[in-house]
């Protein structure tokens, strides 16, 4: 028995399976012979296949899920140039973050992710997260906003007294949902009591947490909240070259041989610059009609 092994087996007689997993990984991650080739994809897939979400209060269930973001499916995700300096200026806001905090001096590591539906936002702020090293929280507007007066302020107070004591990135999905510009004809007083609100928990919310928010309606955002962000950047959609090296990393991811046929599969199927939502929509039903033809061969 290896020490690799010793390890794992401590991670599981310990009742620590976060850990038993990041360890299974490195183990499979480490296997190179062919034999073993296939098994070794299959349990990384399901390995990180799995959110591991975290247990929350009764108070916060509803409002906030939480997922160990210590695995992340990198082999299939394509980190573009743009995200890649925005991930990498997000954790080096954080990291002097936590350096400030040791000297009494407050700072919120901020972003916002904007840009047309499915281009892929929330799940680049799900890999700052794990480049982070951090759980990822997203919020539930759904259940955020309540239709009674002060609701709404209140479940935002749950949800960032949370945050203070449990470090994390915390994601406002569609930050449109509650952030859109104050004083607007059709806007409540409710909804303009909720961005006071939600920028006054964000001034009181310091160095332990990334705050990110995603939202395809930039330009409806409030000013004021939006001065709360230091870092905003736009993700555009996939261009023809991209769309064909995202789609190579997806079928390699799935075990499906990409050699050959998907530049031109590429060409047929997308006309121009599209959403990473289509090409993953595309590419998965391409990789469903292989196994139902595997099925059928048996």
């Amino acid at each position: 028995m290896n020490n690799d092994e010793r390890v794992l087996i401590r991670y599981v007689c310990d009742g620590d399976m976060r850990r038993a997993q990041m360890q299974a990984r490195c183990i499979l991650g480490a296997i190179t012979n062919q034999r073993d080739a296939a098994f070794r994809d299959d349990m990384i897939r399901r390995i990180e296949a799995r959110k591991g979400f975290v247990n929350l209060p009764d108070t916060l269930k509803g409002l906030l899920a939480v997922d160990d973001s210590a695995v992340f499916p990198e082999a299939k995700f394509l980190l573009r140039k743009t995200e890649a300096e925005a991930t990498e200026k997000t954790i080096s806001l954080y990291r002097a973050s936590e350096r400030l905090a040791s000297m009494g001096i407050p700072y919120l590591p901020a972003l916002i992710l904007y840009g047309e539906s499915g281009c892929g936002k929330t799940e680049l702020a799900r890999y700052i997260a794990h480049r982070a090293e951090l759980p990822f929280a997203y919020v539930r507007f759904s259940s955020v906003v309540d239709s009674h007066l002060g609701g709404t302020q209140s479940n935002l107070a749950k949800i960032f007294e949370y945050v203070r004591t449990n470090p994390c990135v915390l994601c406002f999905d569609e930050i449109d949902a509650i952030g859109t510009a104050r004083g607007q004809a059709h806007e409540m007083g409710e909804m303009n009591r909720v961005v006071i609100a939600i920028m006054q928990e964000l001034d009181q919310t310091r160095n332990n947490a990334i705050i990110i928010g995603t939202t395809n309606r930039f330009d409806q955002l409030d000013p004021a909240l939006v001065r709360r962000f230091p870092l905003r950047y736009e993700l555009m959609p996939l261009s023809p070259d991209e769309v064909k090296a995202f789609a190579h990393r997806f079928f390699q991811y799935a075990s499906l041989p990409p050699d050959g046929w998907v530049d031109e599969w590429c060409g047929k199927t997308f006309e121009g610059a599209v959403p990473a939502s289509t090409v993953v929509r595309e590419c998965t039903d391409v990789v469903v009609k292989h196994i139902l033809r595997e099925g059928s061969n048996g």
